[in-house]
């Protein structure tokens, strides 16, 4: 009876000494979640925002301090080889960055990507913090609600990737080889925006 009281005694110690750092490392995984939380529902709040903006400018007339430069790909709908009909249109809305360094608006807030392949739609969104650094991707195809994807973004790394409703591990290979695609495509853009200023 002393033997098993003994061993009970040594086994509670080691079962604490497990359960601190078990303690531990979920105390600091809950709180990494919830800034990363915190990152996400900024970014949100951010896109919400630009939006609201951008449904402000095409409902008034005079300005709102927000411009937009579009781009049309084949813009007669004239059929592509293999293809069918093919339409791109890119859409850079942005305004006034820092007026004494710069007086003209040249500030990039967000990219809109429209794609009509034959009788497919898609369609992508380029979110920038006020930095010029891509914060948030946005991608839908038509025929799948599944197929939406959003990547999340702080210091241009993923902190985030949803694939509809689920999250995704953002650290696997599949993970990082999409947002560095995302990153690619939107230095691309970035490079025609400010290319289209010039003129």
């Amino acid at each position: 009876m002393v033997l098993i009281k003994k061993m009970y005694r040594v086994n509670g110690r080691l079962r604490h000494l497990f359960l601190f750092p078990a303690i531990l490392l979920g105390s600091i995984l809950q709180v990494a979640a919830q800034q990363g939380d915190q990152r996400i529902e900024e970014i949100r709040r951010l896109d919400r925002q630009v939006n609201e903006q951008i449904a402000l400018t095409e409902r008034v007339e005079e300005g709102t301090g927000l411009y937009c430069n579009e781009l049309v790909v084949n813009k007669g709908d004239k059929p592509w080889p293999a293809v069918g009909i093919y339409r791109t249109v890119l859409m850079f809305y942005y305004t006034f960055g820092d007026r004494e360094k710069d007086p003209y608006p040249n500030r990039l807030l967000k990219i809109t990507v429209m794609t009509n392949r034959s009788a497919r739609q898609e369609s992508a969104e380029y979110l920038f913090n006020p930095g010029g650094q891509l914060i948030f991707y946005f991608e839908k195809g038509e025929e799948d609600p599944q197929a939406e994807r959003r990547y999340y973004f702080a210091s241009e790394r993923l902190i985030r990737l949803m694939r509809g409703q689920r999250i995704v591990d953002n650290n696997s290979r599949p993970a990082l080889r999409a947002a560095l695609a995302v990153l690619k495509g939107k230095k691309k853009l970035v490079g025609i925006f400010l290319r289209s200023l010039e003129h």
